[in-house]
């Protein structure tokens, strides 16, 4: 059964014979057996390495089967397990079953009902990840992967979701640090609720407050009618604060109100409102840092600090680029009504070899470009030089780095310019945008395409 070599059983059980005559049958149907006698020894080896399948007996001596189970859902392993006793009483197989095991074996059992058994629960979880892959198809999302790092980080996910704690999603641009948030969204008690997201980066200091909060018609010049604020549209929901580290000290402390007291006050109204929110905030800026400098109060990062979740960059799992890059392909393809296309080995190869410092996002637009440019089978020819992993040596033979697009190279061009005349007006956008001899409006629009910080150009 050469397709089930890689499926992981971890199997407990404190009797040495029944440890011994399950490994040989098991082993023989060509799974790969871990044997533990000690639940405790089972549950650390998790933290290493999760098992497709739990087998574990009820009885374990000071520590029960079902006390481990309790301890792997709250450590967020989601394996199917079956157990199997000689003694269980009827009130432990109902409570097995209720917590959410996959079945109940009472020994002694033959080789041929634990292998049906077991092949159910394969079937299971196979018919879960896919589901889990079509609704990322579906959504045009790309939550996958199957790395170590996105094992923890989704084991992260699913113990924080269930709770009402502030989350701080911290990662690098590209990352998918709006993926998390909308993950700890979807399991969490909320689900049915909105998502609402806002970057706080693209707002206007001088708009903050009545974006998040709404205003009363008539607050201010131009406030023709009544407008809800961000806080109230997630009321019931979940409030993502995309690249909270952008925002003014006096956002800040207004934003610090409204997640201590649930309460919000819009613009013009005497009326406080109570809202029902879980926020989550994101950066990929240094928050404690920003602190130590008096650029992000102290008091809001504590707040929103409760549950820190690092969102890996790309170059630290690369085991998944393969799986995301063929997502990405068959998304293009799926949208563009294209013939479809594949990735082949060298595709894949060249894709790995590099490190991604525009993380997810880039690895999205240059497999958008390949399916572009290639044909039906996607090969190392159509992967861009730039993304390649491969350097280009000048004509003294030294290398000079990565070769980009023409546009590539003018947007970064024009990027470095824009921060420059930034940080000659001292972050004033209009006499920026009077150098430049461009709209405000474009100039607001570059900001945004380009992720122009505003640390990057006045500190």
């Amino acid at each position: 059964m050469s397709q089930m070599q890689s499926k992981l059983v971890y199997l407990v059980d404190d009797d040495k014979s029944i440890r011994r005559s399950l490994q040989v049958a098991l082993q023989t149907a060509g799974y790969d057996v871990h044997l533990f006698h000690d639940p405790i020894m089972a549950f650390n080896a998790t933290r290493e390495r999760v098992p497709d399948i739990f087998l574990l007996d009820v009885k374990l001596g000071d520590i029960s089967g079902l006390e481990l189970y309790r301890k792997l859902l709250a450590d967020g392993v989601d394996s199917p397990v079956v157990f199997m006793s000689a003694h269980a009483s009827t009130s432990e197989a109902v409570e097995a079953v209720k917590l959410g095991a996959f079945d109940f074996l009472e020994k002694p059992f033959t080789p041929e009902k634990l292998m049906i058994t077991l092949g159910r629960c394969l079937e299971l979880r196979s018919v879960k990840a896919e589901i889990n892959t079509l609704k990322a198809q579906v959504e045009g999302v790309a939550f996958l992967g199957q790395s170590k790092l996105f094992q923890d980080l989704q084991s992260d996910i699913r113990k924080v979701a269930g709770t009402n704690s502030s989350v701080l999603v911290i990662g690098e641009s590209g990352t998918g640090k709006e993926l998390i948030a909308k993950e700890i969204h979807q399991q969490s008690r909320v689900a049915k609720g909105p998502f609402v997201k806002v970057n706080c980066s693209a707002i206007p200091e001088s708009l903050i407050e009545s974006e998040l909060f709404g205003y009363q018609k008539g607050a201010f010049t131009g406030a023709d009618k009544n407008k809800k604020g961000y806080f109230e549209l997630a009321d019931g929901g979940t409030l993502f604060l995309d690249e909270i580290g952008d925002m003014s000290l006096a956002a800040q402390a207004k934003v610090l109100r409204a997640i201590q007291n649930s309460e919000i006050q819009k613009l013009g109204s005497e009326i406080i409102a109570h809202v029902e929110v879980r926020v989550i905030a994101a950066t990929n800026v240094d928050l404690k840092d920003a602190v130590h400098k008096k650029l992000f109060r102290e008091d809001l990062y504590y707040r929103i600090n409760v549950f820190p979740i690092a969102a890996p960059p790309l170059r630290e799992r690369k085991s998944d680029i393969p799986v995301l890059a063929n997502h990405f392909l068959r998304e293009y393809v799926r949208v563009n009504s294209f013939q479809t296309k594949f990735l082949g080995t060298s595709a894949v190869e060249a894709l790995c070899a590099f490190d991604w410092p525009g993380n997810i996002r880039e690895l999205k637009n240059v497999v958008e470009r390949m399916a572009i440019l290639g044909g039906q089978t996607l090969d190392d020819r159509h992967v861009p030089k730039s993304a390649s992993g491969k350097q280009i040596k000048d004509d003294r033979n030294n290398f000079v780095g990565f070769s980009p697009s023409l546009k590539d190279y003018r947007n970064e061009v024009e990027r470095a310019y824009i921060v420059q005349v930034l940080k000659q007006t001292e972050g004033n956008i209009s006499e920026a945008a009077s150098i430049l001899k461009v709209e405000r409006t474009y100039l607001h629009k570059r900001l945004i395409q380009f992720e122009i910080k505003k640390r990057e150009y006045f500190l």
